[in-house]
């Protein structure tokens, strides 16, 4: 395999991995539908912890599948709008 396409299908790799956690998957289709939430409303939608939301949305965060926009002190996470995160919501929201 080409180094272009071992590059490409590592990073392919990389998103399935993201979404290969039940609770990653859910948390990018909910952000797909409702474009900012915070983390309260996401666990309550989720009826998931606070702790366990703010870990997950962490790893999309660092992933840069979701971005951050912070209102006061109050952060609001979203579908980052970046191709790779747009693919991955549009994948997702197919299945």
């Amino acid at each position: 395999m080409s180094g272009k396409k071992r590059i490409r299908a590592e990073r392919v790799a990389r998103l399935f991995k993201l979404v290969a956690s039940e609770t990653r998957a859910a948390v990018i289709l909910l952000l797909a539908k409702h474009k900012k939430l915070s983390v309260q409303e996401v666990a309550e939608s989720l009826s998931m912890t606070h702790s366990a939301v703010s870990h997950q949305l962490s790893v999309l965060l660092r992933s840069n599948i979701v971005s951050v926009d912070r209102v006061g002190r109050q952060a609001l996470y979203r579908l980052a709008k970046n191709p790779h995160a747009q693919a991955l919501a549009r994948f997702l929201l197919s299945v």
